[in-house]
């Protein structure tokens, strides 16, 4: 046999001992195997989660324009019997956002909204799973009153972008296109080309890609590392009897991989089996339907071969004592002292490589801007793996000589072997860290000075009041009927009504606000010397700077009534009067005409929008979702709106949600984590518990001592996180120029989240460290 053959065989001999040692030794042996397997197979079940996402949003997007029901081509549509009216009925019950539209088959062959299997009939409603359990909620009695329309069928998963989406389409009659947003389709949905991202949410995209991956690898890498402490005096005793280095990493290979292909197998059976229950769990407002969990299949071998590469490096890695100092380990004696310089290198080389990004934030678009970004943001969360165990070190070595017993056991456990009390934190510091990071983030990026809109609202309303307004886009002549029913509301002060008009010059121009009504209601809008039918005012909002007011009123001039209405002549403008109170019924720093129904002429109002400008009590227990039901009863077609909070960013919206679902499903699978890495730790100090019971020291003792073990390390961890997480989300805002905003409320949640950990965890082991102390763990062969 040549040398090169031989050496090959060697090779396949080693890694075969090591197959052997991951299988034999025993109890113990198969004990640890599980525990490698479990850790790597919950891990690769996550990556396989993570492979999934690209085919999830692809159906999301595909569900989404399959009912877009808005005329995009720009095309005129005739009634046929193949077209519907559709209008927008959207409602909101406590902060949930209720999906509706009203529809009107114009013909037989009309189309169906996606999901839908027939269309209603006027009065009867259609509905999704989600919103059909929400109304039989005990809670909702409030929402079956405004959605007191008979239920005829579900909307299937076709029309729903995921499963908890709250959806109903209400059979209408009477129904006319262009009067308010009602509109003409003979088809739904439409597909367009994808935009490309603005510059935060390409940000966003790369700093939730690399949070979510880097807890998940530092997981695995610590499921690999279980057992360590055996394995590594195992290994140093094949070092001492004359194996080379090359032998010994071989037979560390071999015990991996066994490890590593249970797990993945392992992943794998978890991953299709959480598939089937998917539909049922919903993190952060996120949900997903089965068939959306279907891993790219470019994906699958890169994920298979990324976890076995890993487990082989960290393997390797951490071979460093068992082939430098192999007798310290088979006597468990202490090592060298860890070297701080190298470990801040690796932050310090992220902050540097995201300030090259900082100087030119637009080649986030290009492939060198992302690749800097995620090394970046790689070597900062990874250097908060470098600094924790150099932390715990320090602080064993200071703080080891007093305190009580339990406090005085758990350093010292943490002095012999601080790697193994850190690697388990190792993660959930990573995964806070990077929270922390993306929450720093979606601050600043959601952060900004509030519109006029929001101040006027905010000036308008008080400490016990709120402002909201009703509209109705058809109607405008019953509006003097819908103000005693809204004002009879309880919790509402005061109901103005009045008549909107938008009006603009013939050639273009600035859009001009005119409200019709009689003196009694305009006299609740301004203060009026006098008023009598056929007068007209110009108003001047209070403390408003009118240095942008744009608009130009005058006598005779005009107008024209929306975007393609009729022409309107101004009236005669009586005189010139302050505004009663700034209100967010579409108030700026303009001015704005109130005109009497004679001064505005009897046509107008076929154009006008019914408005109703509400003044609530915030006492009133739901005293907003009371004012849309009494609405939604008046007309289905009511829109009701409380402004004062600054609109949200629905793109903006959607990452934040799925980033924090991630960051929540992360945190969950560190928490294993951190309970493996615990029972690990007991059962491999058993013997040494049962001999500390048996020489009378408390179960309460040794039960602390585990607590330190776990929260010491936890809270420095945090303490690491906190300051890497808030330093690099700091920095990724200074790549897209926002200032930094700190919502400290979610720092203290994350140290909560920690606290919680470390109890739980601690709670979990209780019985696993009752049976170690028992007398039959004195017992060794």
């Amino acid at each position: 046999m040549s040398p090169r053959l031989q050496r090959r065989f060697k090779g396949l001999r080693a890694l075969g001992l090591g197959m052997r040692f991951a299988l034999a030794g025993g109890r113990e042996g198969l004990v640890r195997t599980a525990l490698m397997a479990v850790g790597v197979g919950l891990g690769v079940a996550m990556l396989l989660l993570a492979a999934s996402v690209p085919t999830a949003r692809h159906h999301r997007d595909e569900r989404t324009h399959a009912r877009i029901d808005v005329n995009l081509d720009d095309r005129a549509i005739d009634s046929s019997d193949h077209t519907v009216l559709i209008s927008d009925i959207d409602t909101v019950f406590r902060g949930k956002e209720i999906r509706g539209r009203m529809v009107q088959p114009e013909g037989a062959a009309a189309p169906l909204p996606p999901g839908v299997r027939r269309l209603p009939r006027p009065g009867e409603m259609v509905v999704s799973p989600a919103l059909r359990r929400l109304l039989a909620s005990p809670g909702s009695r409030l929402l079956r009153e405004r959605l007191a329309h008979p239920v005829v069928g579900e909307v299937g998963d076709a029309g729903l972008l995921d499963p908890g989406e709250y959806v109903f389409y209400l059979g209408g009659k009477h129904m006319l296109e262009g009067v308010g947003d009602t509109r003409r389709l003979d088809h739904f949905g439409k597909t367009y080309p994808r935009k490309p991202l603005s510059p935060e949410l390409v940000l966003l995209s790369i700093a939730g890609i690399v949070v979510l991956l880097v807890p998940i690898g530092v997981f695995i890498a610590a499921a690999v590392r279980f057992g360590g402490e055996h394995r590594d005096r195992r290994l140093a005793a094949l070092r001492l009897i004359g194996a080379d280095r090359r032998t010994t990493a071989t037979v560390a290979a071999g015990e991996v991989a066994l490890s590593t292909l249970a797990g993945t197998a392992l992943g794998s059976v978890l991953f299709l089996t959480g598939r089937q229950f998917a539909g049922l769990v919903e993190i952060q407002g996120l949900g997903v339907f089965t068939e959306d969990l279907t891993p790219e299949p470019v994906l699958v071998p890169i994920t298979v071969v990324a976890v076995f590469m890993l487990c082989l490096v960290v393997t390797r890695l951490s071979m460093h004592k068992v082939v430098v100092e192999p007798l310290g380990v088979v006597r468990r004696s202490g090592g060298t002292t860890r070297r701080l310089w190298w470990r801040t290198a690796l932050p310090v080389l992220g902050l540097v490589l995201l300030r090259v990004v900082v100087r030119n934030p637009s080649g986030l678009h290009g492939g060198s801007g992302v690749v800097l970004v995620a090394v970046g943001m790689l070597a900062l969360l990874v250097g908060v793996t470098a600094v924790l165990p150099w932390t715990v070190e320090r602080l064993t070595r200071l703080c080891g000589g007093f305190g009580p017993l339990s406090w005085q056991l758990a350093l010292r456990r943490m002095e012999l072997s601080g790697e193994a009390a850190t690697r388990p934190v190792n993660g959930i510091a990573v995964a806070v860290a990077g929270a922390v990071a993306l929450q720093t983030l979606f601050t600043g990026l959601a952060h900004g000075p509030p519109d006029s809109a929001a101040r006027t609202a905010h000036r308008a309303s008080s400490s016990h009041t709120r402002t909201g307004v009703a509209r109705l886009d058809s109607g405008a002549e019953n509006t003097a009927a819908y103000v005693p029913v809204l004002a009879a509301t309880p919790g509402v002060r005061e109901a103005v009504g009045f008549a909107e008009l938008s009006v603009s010059p013939p050639d273009g121009g600035f859009t001009q606000t005119v409200r019709i009504a009689d003196c009694a209601q305009l006299r609740r809008l301004a203060s009026l010397p006098s008023c009598s039918d056929g007068d007209a005012f110009l108003t001047t909002p209070p403390g408003m700077d009118r240095a942008h007011d744009m608009t130009t009123w005058q006598a005779g001039m005009t107008l024209r009534v929306g975007a393609d209405g009729p022409g309107w002549r101004t009236p005669r403008i009586t005189a010139t009067v302050p505004a009663a109170s700034a209100d967010p019924a579409g108030d700026a720093a303009e001015r704005i005409l109130l005109a009497t129904p004679k001064a505005a002429g009897p046509t107008v109002l076929e154009d006008a929008v019914s408005t109703i400008r509400l003044t609530c009590t915030t006492t009133t227990e739901d005293v907003q979702d009371r004012v849309r039901t009494t609405a939604a009863r008046l007309d289905p077609s009511f829109a009701v709106d409380f402004p004062g909070q600054p609109d949200k960013d629905t793109a903006l919206d959607g990452v934040r949600r799925a980033l924090l679902a991630g960051v929540t499903a992360v945190l969950l699978l560190i928490a294993a984590s951190m309970l493996l890495g615990a029972l690990e730790q007991i059962r491999d100090r058993a013997r040494v518990l049962a001999v500390l019971s048996a020489f009378g020291t408390r179960r309460r003792t040794l039960a602390g001592s585990v607590l330190w073990q776990t929260a010491l390390p936890v809270a420095l961890g945090l303490l690491v996180a906190g300051l890497i997480g808030t330093t690099l989300g700091g920095t990724l805002l200074g790549i897209v120029g926002r200032p930094v905003v700190h919502d400290w409320s979610a720092l203290l949640a994350m140290a909560g989240i920690g606290a919680v950990a470390s109890v739980g965890v601690t709670l979990l082991t209780l019985p696993t460290l009752w049976r170690s102390t028992r007398p039959q763990g004195l017992r060794h062969e």
